[in-house]
């Protein structure tokens, strides 16, 4: 990010952090450094940075309005999993939002003539196996 882009960050923060506040709610929301540490990189600890807070939405509608607020405020936003990969690609963004989105953990269908499951972004493997293993369905 350019320098003149990086100090008109700044003073935006404290509207940010307000906002996401209002829309997330206290639990769902880390500002302070030290929690976010877990968050600072993926499953590559080569590369570390802590964001400027770390999103944890638990519905669509709350992803909508963090994606909503960080565009108005112009705040690049890193979308994460669970933070296995192996290759960087959830490193936060040092002045920009973490959206977390292991909250969004609904399995919302397994067809298994199709051999397809439509999950949120939250699930994990494991629980994608269990659901599947009821039709004879492994999910690797």
């Amino acid at each position: 990010m350019s320098e003149s882009a990086s100090k008109s960050i700044a003073p935006q923060t404290g509207a940010l952090l307000q906002r996401l506040r209002q829309c997330l709610g206290p639990d769902s929301l880390i500002e302070e450094r030290a929690s976010q540490r877990p968050y600072e990189c993926d499953a590559l600890p080569l590369y570390r940075d802590l964001p400027l807070a770390v999103a944890l939405p638990e519905t669509v509608e709350q992803v909508r309005a963090v994606l909503r607020i960080c565009h108005e405020l112009d705040v690049p936003v890193v979308a994460r999993g669970a933070g296995t990969g192996l290759c960087g690609g959830a490193m936060p963004h040092p002045e920009g939002v973490l959206l977390t989105l292991t909250k969004l953990d609904r399995i919302l269908g397994i067809d298994p003539l199709a051999r397809t499951a439509t999950v949120q972004p939250g699930v994990t493997n494991l629980a994608i196996s269990e659901a599947a293993a009821c039709h004879g369905l492994y999910y690797g």
